[in-house]
């Protein structure tokens, strides 16, 4: 019963970091990286505050269950797929915190200062990647769980 629960709540919180990630990616990087360097941050910096400290909990609560799930799960195959998926939860967890988070202190800074760099540009880019790489980090986490479930419960 534990580990069903467990399990539930891992895919829901895979499932939901995969579809914002993938969200941000698809929808919101690309009009960030429409928009003008003043606008950009600005509203760079407005969508921040929706995200966190939300996803970092959904994060936690994921690694949580993640963790418990390789120890827990029936089945030498189902724990090594969970194991897989939690590697995938370390990674938003690890890129978000070694990355995102902070150029998104970076971006915070300028509003303080009152200037933006020249060299904006070059953080964007670089911060597009960098959610790129969680978002697929997000992705393979919430079907690795799918996966640890079917080789569980199948």
């Amino acid at each position: 019963m534990l580990t069903a629960a467990l399990a539930a709540v891992f895919v829901l919180c895979t499932g939901t970091l995969a579809g914002a990630l993938v969200a941000v990616d698809r929808a919101v990087v690309p009009m960030l990286l429409r928009l003008p360097r003043q606008t950009w941050s600005e509203v760079h910096r407005l969508l921040d505050p929706g995200f966190d400290p939300l996803m970092p909990s959904i994060n936690k609560v994921a690694l949580a269950s993640g963790l418990g799930l390789s120890f827990l799960a029936p089945g030498v195959a189902a724990r090594v797929v969970f194991g897989a998926a939690l590697t995938g939860v370390a990674g938003v967890a690890l890129i978000s915190e070694l990355r995102n988070v902070r150029m998104n202190r970076r971006i915070d800074e300028w509003a303080v200062v009152g200037e933006i760099p020249d060299a904006w540009q070059v953080l964007r880019g670089r911060w597009a990647r960098a959610n790129r790489w969680r978002t697929a980090s997000a992705v393979l986490a919430f079907g690795a769980g799918i996966g640890g479930c079917l080789l569980a419960w199948a």
